[in-house]
């Protein structure tokens, strides 16, 4: 049986308006976006994962890029 799909535009979106404001590494995005991510998650505890699929699928798609920064991956938008 296949997966539903989902959809993550208003979680995109969060998660873009949340870079735009600072909120740049992992760790933070995905404090700040716990309650949206565990409604988007597969197994329990799995929030981390939610955050880190959708920030990879917005650097594919061009929207954000990342630097590192000493022991930071640091996120920003795109110009």
């Amino acid at each position: 049986m296949a997966t539903p799909t989902r959809d993550y535009v208003e979680f995109d979106k969060k998660m873009l308006a949340l870079i735009a404001a600072g909120t740049n590494t992992a760790a933070a995005l995905t404090k700040a976006l716990d309650a949206d991510a565990k409604l988007l998650m597969n197994q329990p505890k799995d929030e981390f994962r939610v955050v880190d699929r959708r920030l990879q699928a917005l650097r594919k798609k061009g929207a954000i890029t990342w630097e590192r920064r000493g022991q930071f991956v640091v996120w920003s938008l795109n110009k």
